[in-house]
């Protein structure tokens, strides 16, 4: 079973299942644990990095779409929070990583929109879930290719 991270709550009475998963997504809330906690104590993380992952219609609050090149050039499962990584060391209890379109402004896009607006940022988390480390292509030829496949 996953928690999103922030419902999890420090310096309570009542502790958390171990075998429970973090969803982690963002860390501005207040008394927001930074992802190594989470990861100390043995807990197994799932990225959702609301810095990358997250495609919020109409861009409320501070979100702004992901891109593609964004995500293909800096980020990696490792990258839990905001554009850090955490060490390797915690690489086997890290599952991976899952990109959400939330609908917080729903009719700000069409679904053809939203569906050309994800292409690209799908095709490179899928790209560095597959193979986390400095690309061999530039952004251009693996947009080329990307187009290519279709």
């Amino acid at each position: 079973m996953r928690v999103w991270n922030d419902g999890f709550f420090a310096g309570t009475s009542v502790q958390a299942a171990k075998d429970l998963q973090v969803a982690y997504w963002t860390g501005k809330e207040i008394g927001a644990r930074q992802p190594v906690a989470y990861l100390s104590a043995g807990r197994k993380v799932l990225n959702y990095n609301d810095e990358y992952m997250y495609y919020v219609l109409g861009e409320p609050q501070t979100f702004v779409y992901p891109t593609g090149q964004r995500i293909y050039e800096h980020w990696t499962p490792r990258v839990l929070r905001g554009t850090t990584a955490v060490p390797a060391q915690y690489d086997a209890q890290i599952l991976g990583g899952s990109f959400a379109v939330w609908c917080d402004l729903a009719n700000s896009q069409t679904q053809n929109q939203v569906a050309a607006g994800i292409r690209m940022p799908l095709r490179a988390t899928i790209q560095k879930l597959w193979d986390p480390g400095t690309p061999s292509l530039t952004w251009t030829q693996f947009k080329s290719l990307a187009d290519k496949v279709g």
